[in-house]
């Protein structure tokens, strides 16, 4: 009788405990509960509301500077390459807007532009060394290049060779021949036909992903162009906007990073990280002005920025 009596008093208390909570739920407690979480409802839309009028006015002030700057940048920029010859070297998935904008921004600097050279994504897939490892040669013999290197080495001597030099400007049947070696084999796509040594070349960036060892095979594809490039021209500047990550894919980065990644690279190539927005373009062509006066400077604000903007000379 004992059990029984303590299995029926439990049972009894858990209804108990049941039954008073229904009753204060339903009475002096539901008033309470629903004031308060009416409260916090509107709490939270006041919050949005506020939260989205300081995107709202964000937004606006972040157009009407990049306007500003649109409209500043011809005064910024006027004059500061005067004499110099520019190549825009574009990377695969670069955005067409911003290399626009840079082509536009080299005229208001005083340079020439030379031309736009946008490379396929061919040129770093595995898959087609042999076909890269042909057109190489192909190009390698159109100039009269006396070279050991073989591969992806000599496609890189090949494309530098195309597109920049200290020397004078240079344009020659052979040198065409070269180009179009490269462009029929789907490795580049060039503005014109026969593109004039550069002294000067600005590297658009694109966004690249992978796993870890595709992008660091990229990475370091980018770099040993790059470096080439440098060590051919009087500035080599690689621009771009912030990296978007790549839906599915771990790793993402593009050709800023990859530069600043490597301080060999990093000491003789500058980056501007911010080039889609509306000073980025000024900031490009200040980039290479700082080189052009032996500064190598990172600019923007992803990592690897040793400052925001370059210092404006008069």
């Amino acid at each position: 009788m004992i059990d029984f009596r303590y299995h029926l008093v439990s049972i009894i208390s858990v209804f108990l405990a049941l039954a008073v909570g229904i009753v204060l739920g339903a009475g002096p407690l539901q008033a309470n509960l629903g004031d308060q979480l009416s409260d916090q409802v509107a709490a939270l839309r006041t919050e949005k509301q506020g939260l989205n009028d300081k995107l709202t006015t964000s937004e606006k002030l972040v157009d009407a500077s990049d306007e500003f700057a649109t409209a500043v940048q011809p005064r910024v920029v006027g004059g500061r390459l005067t004499g110099h010859r520019v190549v825009v070297v574009v990377m695969p998935s670069a955005d067409g807007t911003m290399v626009k904008n840079l082509e536009e921004v080299v005229r208001q600097s005083g340079a020439a532009l030379t031309g736009t050279v946008s490379i396929g994504p061919d040129w770093f897939d595995a898959g087609r060394a042999t076909e890269r490892d042909q057109a190489a040669r192909a190009g390698a013999t159109a100039l009269g290049l006396d070279s050991t290197a073989t591969g992806d080495d000599l496609l890189t001597t090949v494309l530098t060779q195309l597109t920049v030099s200290k020397a004078p400007a240079n344009a020659s049947p052979a040198r065409a021949a070269g180009l179009k070696a490269l462009v029929d084999a789907d490795l580049l796509d060039s503005s014109v036909a026969d593109l004039p040594t550069a002294d000067v070349a600005i590297v658009v960036s694109g966004d690249f992903a992978g796993d870890d060892r595709v992008v660091a095979a990229r990475s370091d594809a980018i770099r040993s162009l790059v470096e080439a490039m440098a060590g051919s021209s009087r500035a080599t500047v690689v621009a771009g906007g912030s990296t978007v990550a790549a839906a599915g894919q771990p790793v993402t980065s593009n050709a800023v990073q990859a530069v600043r990644e490597k301080s060999e690279t990093a000491g003789v190539v500058a980056t501007v990280d911010h080039a889609r927005s509306g000073d980025g373009p000024a900031a490009v062509v200040l980039a290479v002005e700082d080189v052009l006066d032996e500064r190598i400077g990172h600019y923007g604000v992803d990592a690897g920025a040793t400052a925001t903007v370059p210092r404006v000379l008069p």
